[in-house]
């Protein structure tokens, strides 16, 4: 599983935007899916997920299921 600077370096410039801008609000990067093709980055804020799409777009409620380990 990457770590944390692994994550941050499959996002594209919209999308670290996007990350940056909901950490400066308390969210947190998980981690990131499908990094190879159309990467979407998962957060978690509040005890919900946020997702943000290869365009730079924040989903508040995404229809994401996260495994538990």
């Amino acid at each position: 599983m990457p770590n944390l600077q692994q994550n941050f370096e499959m996002l594209d410039e919209m999308q670290l935007d996007a990350v940056y801008a909901l950490m400066k609000v308390g969210a947190r990067l998980l981690f990131v899916r499908n990094a190879q093709q159309d990467p979407l980055a998962i957060l978690e804020h509040n005890s919900h997920y946020i997702t943000v799409g290869a365009d730079g777009h924040i989903d508040l409620h995404p229809a994401v299921k996260i495994r538990s380990h």
